[in-house]
């Protein structure tokens, strides 16, 4: 008897997946994002821009950041370019163009596969980029892995990843940077609640990728995990993908190992073990080059290096629950 078919990465999503979903009925957790994200990586440049919108009671967050601060100490005042707008009106129109009052635009320019995005913010600030897809969008119900780690997802409900290939100018605080490498997007759908951890449950997890080659075109992986309170210098990687050459593959099992500061919430090195759907096994060893704390939470555009030497760059997104941060005090050693 032959073993059923599997249908290939990226033949969940639709194109009705890229508007608004229904909500749940008068949630008012319900919560729709887009989420956009660039890297420079000669300048340990990170940028994110997410619009949060809470279709049930008409508003949306939008926020932007840029960092490239290498002290992890430095807090609020080492950031680059933040901007955050909680109560923004939602437009008369749907995810695939919308011009909110915040100053950000999105316009799907040909559907599934790319977007024109700008954002004319403060302080001498705007971005316009192309975000070009590197991959067909994925559901996070196609990208989890074998075994029990799949049944520790962070996210189980609605959830797009795409890698996109970022191209453009941003314009910080009077100062031009041209953007051009490997950067994932995401848009997700579901009751999010305001909590410590933004899921509603005390988590901690890792949302993690790096890029290698030109432009970061030759490989990327792209890892989410769940990090057990028992020990949180070892994560489960639940779902991920690998782009080898432009093909997408599943991976069937990975774990995240982390270093931590000594006294301190932040990881100071990161290191990946992944089993690829051909049984090839692959290592990444990441170090933070630039930081962004934002609270009970580091983000980090990081070196990553293969045993064979090879250099790529992406970012590493530890997410943890302040109370339960509390309760532990300081870091595993």
């Amino acid at each position: 008897m032959s073993e059923p078919r599997i249908a290939p990465l990226g033949s969940v999503i639709k194109r009705s997946d890229l508007y608004f979903h229904e909500p749940r009925y008068r949630d008012y957790r319900w919560l729709e994002t887009n989420w956009f994200t660039w890297t420079i990586p000669e300048k340990a440049m990170r940028g994110h821009m997410r619009c949060a919108f809470r279709t049930n009671l008409d508003v949306v967050e939008a926020m932007t950041f840029a960092f490239d601060q290498p002290d992890p100490l430095a807090g609020e005042f080492g950031v680059l370019y933040q901007d955050t707008k909680s109560h923004v009106p939602i437009p008369p129109t749907n995810l695939d163009r919308y011009d909110l009052l915040s100053g950000h635009s999105v316009q799907m320019t040909v559907p599934l596969k790319e977007w024109k995005i700008r954002y004319d913010g403060l302080a001498d600030t705007v971005w316009d980029l192309t975000a070009e897809a590197m991959m067909p969008p994925v559901h996070v119900s196609e990208t989890a892995t074998t075994g029990d780690a799949a049944s520790k997802a962070t996210i189980r409900h609605g959830h797009i990843d795409q890698m996109m290939r970022m191209r453009g100018t941003v314009r910080i605080r009077g100062q031009n940077h041209e953007v051009d490498f490997a950067a994932p997007r995401d848009h997700s759908w579901s009751p999010r609640p305001e909590s410590s951890s933004g899921y509603g449950f005390p988590m901690s997890g890792n949302f993690d990728y790096g890029s290698f080659g030109p432009a970061g075109q030759d490989f990327t992986f792209f890892v989410q995990t769940r990090n057990d309170w028992n020990d949180l210098r070892r994560g489960h990687v639940h779902n991920a993908y690998l782009i080898d050459h432009g093909e997408l593959l599943r991976v069937k099992a990975g774990e995240g190992h982390y270093t931590y500061a000594p006294d301190d919430w932040y990881l100071t090195h990161v290191r990946y073990e992944i089993e690829d759907e051909r049984g090839r096994s692959h290592v990444f060893e990441g170090r933070p080059l630039s930081f962004r704390r934002p609270g009970a939470g580091t983000l980090a555009v990081v070196e990553w290096t293969t045993p064979d030497g090879e250099v790529g760059y992406g970012e590493y997104n530890w997410h943890g629950d302040l109370y339960e941060l509390q309760k532990l005090g300081k870091p595993p050693r």
